[in-house]
């Protein structure tokens, strides 16, 4: 069987974190202080002081505009350090910013175990790109010793937060018993769930639980759908 976390998760993830981190920008800054040609240097200096105060979303957005080059010089080592202040104060941008630099080398030396360090970080906060990352690094062994049953509990933490992506993961993980003994009814569970919605995963999410369901009793297949109806009356709108 192709290995799951090489193939359509593996080839997405890297766009969705990106998005994650953008979507998690602090809401309070308006478009002006994200444009350089609209920034003085007075609101510069004003930003580096609230930073210095201790204002994680400026230090953030100060650690942005270094690392970018947004109004101000591009400076890595600068926007490495407003971002691992703000990360340490449990910003998820800052947080999922770092991991991605360890994680590339983009600006930094790479490092895959400060890159785990940090994704981990955002995952238990709940961020579900770091927990879907974390689990394809356990899955694989990347930058961590190999895990099937962490892995699990990684994906498990992102599907339960309907992440689609995941949900195929924990299908997978379920079919061939890796890290959990294997399951088709909570196989054809989350592969029905991840197959709900349009995604990259959807196609292979029903092939997938078809698959499976063409090895399960009559009464299994019941039981998994009396689950999966079961879990969107908890969890969908």
């Amino acid at each position: 069987m192709t290995d799951c976390h090489t193939g359509p998760i593996a080839r997405t993830v890297a766009v969705f974190v990106v998005l994650s981190v953008i979507s998690c920008a602090p809401q309070d800054l308006s478009e002006q202080a994200l444009t350089p040609e609209e920034i003085t240097n007075q609101e510069i200096t004003e930003l580096r002081t609230r930073a210095e105060q201790g204002d994680a979303a400026i230090q953030y957005l100060l650690g942005w505009r270094y690392g970018n080059g947004r109004g101000v010089e591009k400076d890595d080592v600068e926007a490495v350090r407003w971002w691992k202040r703000a990360a340490d104060q449990g910003n998820l941008s800052a947080q999922l910013t770092l991991a991605l630099r360890y994680d590339n080398g983009a600006g930094v030396v790479q490092d895959q175990a400060e890159a785990v360090r940090w994704y981990q970080r955002a995952a238990e906060q709940g961020h579900v790109a770091a927990q879907i990352i974390l689990g394809g690094r356990y899955a694989n062994g990347r930058g961590v010793e190999k895990d099937d049953t962490v892995a699990v509990e990684w994906y498990r933490m992102a599907a339960e937060q309907g992440n689609i992506r995941a949900q195929y993961s924990l299908g997978v993980m379920y079919e061939t018993g890796q890290g959990v003994s294997q399951d088709n009814v909570q196989a054809y569970l989350w592969y029905d769930l991840g197959a709900l919605r349009p995604s990259v995963e959807q196609e292979q999410s029903i092939k997938n639980r078809d698959r499976v369901a063409s090895q399960m009793t009559p009464e299994e297949v019941a039981e998994a759908r009396r689950l999966v109806r079961e879990w969107r009356g908890a969890n969908e709108p």
